[in-house]
């Protein structure tokens, strides 16, 4: 407590008195809803899981104000157009309050960015990059009119009012991202020539027309915030800047907001508003710095805040008053309680690895079932109601457990059967831990997928697991160790293509090179290099080998790259390899090497000569190690095969949020 101080120093919102300086900001995490849209007990048992640790604020996020088309049947997000939504808001929201945490939620409206089959806005202008849409609409544009903003402005009030009666500690309105306040903000979204268009007074009306009656449905009692952007990150001119928000911040103290939250990004802009592990931690905090200047009001700042020190590092240097912390509250949600009493090496955290949550929403959004968010390294996010651990409940009954490999799904595997109290050892061939996550951190801009492994390390010694780090397993230690249960988690080794067999046999000057070895004994490659295969290894690995300023080719079976990567960290990795002129080949069905070591392609395009390519980089097909399996299965034990040993080729394994889940999902049941 006395190492972070500032962090848990108490603060004054409005009339609020909030007991510390966290936040979990909204988020579209944790949004389960029944089919009527009232909040399930699902919902409530996510919510008061981290409500639990005592955060100064929690909010729910993005929650519809405006009635959609009579014909759209909405499935998400929490609505607030309607009163009958309040007996299930309550429910959510006395929960909550069993706990010193105070409770919000964002007041929403989505503009060009939602899913309906209606995209509000202000001048007809669409989203930078096609939103990911519900697949049951095809949205239509729609400009509003000077009555139909009024209309949205008592939608925005009713909203307030209807939380108020639910019993919330404030309402945020949200302005940012994007979404429609936030497009009338920006000059390239807004081209009206009224009295809502042109100069930021005129731009800004809207939000402040929605801060006064929102205000004035709630009265002074309740807190009231705004979530602006510090910036938009748009290409080229009209795009929301800092100097925009320097500017508004006043308006907004001066309308009567009680803080401002800071946050950043719109879709199609060159930063990505939930940012993965490429962008640096705290990555908008100069964002909130630049605002909380110029406003005496409370100021939060978002973007990347995974570690409490770096928090209250923020508050001490007066950068911001309040830090959020929502994927961190994600993956641990004991995040809070563990930093008030200073166990910061025991707390969980965030990757910035998207598949879980941000990408996981898309995908369910597209397939017309939205509200499915996971997290890659805690498997019960959005589950708390029927995944309830409880720490040695096979402890009066515990039965001896082999865990053979240590890599993630390994390494999961160890911890959740000792966390239930069992005995268990875990043999690894290498001399270290974490398999295939070793790999990956050697990636530029992907270092910080280690971190998770101190926290397993941590996690095995704490519950007596028995590591046995360069043992190799066999048939006679097996029955040396007599288990009970044998986990197989072996995991994948790279091979070649069936169909190259010929060519790596009769090529003559040309080196190949499987991608575990080039990355684990960090070979020097000659130039050019052909990766071949470009799902998320191949593409990794071509931003490897490229930093190097070689000449990079991958070649792609599919019309496709890294789609097993969240989409969030597939943006910014490819990005990555065009600014180094790696060339993409996609749809290849054939590799040809002639006679004289010359590399041709074969595509939809027909064939393609690839001068001089002295390196090949075998990055594509991976077969599963699974041998001790029918070892110990032949004994009669109990076994399991997880990880990529159990599958490393289907569509949605060999991922850390498959491995991590599969393992854990077996392991709780031991």
């Amino acid at each position: 407590m006395t190492q972070l101080s500032h962090l848990f120093s108490p603060i004054r919102i409005g009339r609020m008195e909030v007991r510390n300086r966290i936040m979990m900001p909204g988020m579209s995490a944790g949004q389960m809803l029944d089919a009527d849209l009232n909040v399930t007990p699902e919902m409530i048992a996510y919510f008061v899981e981290r409500a639990k640790a005592e955060p100064g604020l929690m909010a729910v996020g993005a929650s519809e104000v405006v009635p959609p088309p009579a014909t759209d049947k909405p499935r998400f997000p929490v609505s607030l157009y309607d009163d009958k939504w309040i007996p299930s808001l309550k429910r959510l929201v006395d929960a909550v309050h069993e706990y010193d945490t105070k409770f919000g939620i964002q007041l929403w409206t989505g503009g060009t960015q939602s899913s309906g089959s209606v995209h509000l806005s202000p001048s007809g202008i669409p989203a930078m990059a096609a939103a990911v849409a519900d697949s049951r609409y095809a949205p239509k544009l729609k400009t509003l009119t000077v009555e139909e903003i009024a209309g949205v402005v008592r939608n925005f009030a009713d909203a307030a009012r209807r939380c108020k009666a639910a019993g919330f500690d404030f309402v945020e309105i949200h302005a940012g991202h994007g979404y429609l306040i936030s497009a009338f903000l920006t000059p390239y979204f807004n081209r009206r020539t009224d009295e809502y268009g042109g100069s930021l007074e005129n731009r800004s009306r809207f939000l402040i027309q929605i801060l006064r009656a929102v205000r004035e449905a709630v009265g002074d009692e309740m807190g009231v915030g705004v979530k602006i952007n510090g910036e938009d990150f748009l290409a080229g001119e009209g795009g929301w800047t800092v100097a925009d928000a320097v500017e508004l911040a006043p308006l907004l103290e001066r309308e009567g907001a009680d803080y401002i939250s800071v946050t950043a990004g719109v879709m199609g802009g060159t930063r990505l508003t939930i940012p993965p592990m490429y962008e640096k931690q705290g990555c908008f905090t100069d964002l909130a710095d630049a605002v909380k200047k110029v406003v005496s009001i409370p100021v939060a700042t978002i973007g990347r805040i995974k570690n409490p020190v770096m928090g209250d590092e923020l508050v001490a240097e007066g950068r911001a008053d309040i830090v959020c912390m929502g994927r961190a509250m994600i993956v641990d949600s004991e995040v809070v309680s563990k930093a008030r009493r200073g166990d910061i090496d025991d707390i969980r955290k965030c990757l910035a690895d998207c598949r879980g949550c941000a990408d996981h929403e898309m995908r369910s959004i597209r397939r017309g079932s939205p509200g499915q968010v996971s997290c890659v390294l805690n498997p019960r996010m959005q589950r708390e109601s029927v995944c309830i651990d409880i720490e040695g409940s096979a402890k009066d009954n515990p039965k001896k457990v082999l865990v053979i490999g240590a890599g993630l799904s390994g390494l999961e595997a160890a911890r959740r059967t000792a966390f239930s109290g069992h005995k268990v050892t875990l043999c690894e061939s290498r001399d270290w831990i974490g398999g295939q996550i070793r790999y990956a951190a050697m990636i530029p801009g992907r270092h910080e997928i280690a971190d998770m492994l101190p926290w397993y390390e941590r996690q095995l010694a704490k519950h007596g697991v028995d590591v046995r780090l360069g043992t190799m397993v066999d048939a006679d230690l097996i029955r040396e160790l007599a288990p009970d249960v044998v986990f197989v988690a072996t995991g994948s080794v790279p091979q070649v293509p069936q169909q190259m067999l010929e060519n790596v046999t009769n090529a003559q000057n040309i080196e190949f090179v499987m991608i575990d070895d080039l990355l684990e004994e960090q070979l020097e490659l000659d130039d050019p290099v052909l990766v071949v295969g470009g799902d998320q290894i191949g593409m990794q690995a071509a931003d490897y080998i490229s930093e190097g300023g070689r000449t990079v080719y991958v070649a792609e079976a599919h019309k496709h790259f890294a789609q097993k990567l969240a989409a969030n960290d597939r943006w910014y990795l490819v990005g990555r390899t065009m600014a180094k002129n790696v060339r993409r080949i996609k749809n290849v069905s054939n590799i040809e090497i002639d006679g004289e070591d010359q590399i041709w392609l074969h595509n939809d395009q027909g064939r393609e000569h690839l001068p001089g390519v002295k390196t090949v980089v075998f990055a594509s097909e991976r077969r599963s190690d699974r041998g001790l399996a029918e070892v110990a299965k032949s004994m009669g034990l109990e076994t399991y095969v997880v990880g990529d040993a159990f599958d490393a080729s289907s569509e949605d394994a060999a991922t850390i949020f498959a491995n991590v889940a599969q393992a854990y999902d077996i392991a709780r049941r031991i």
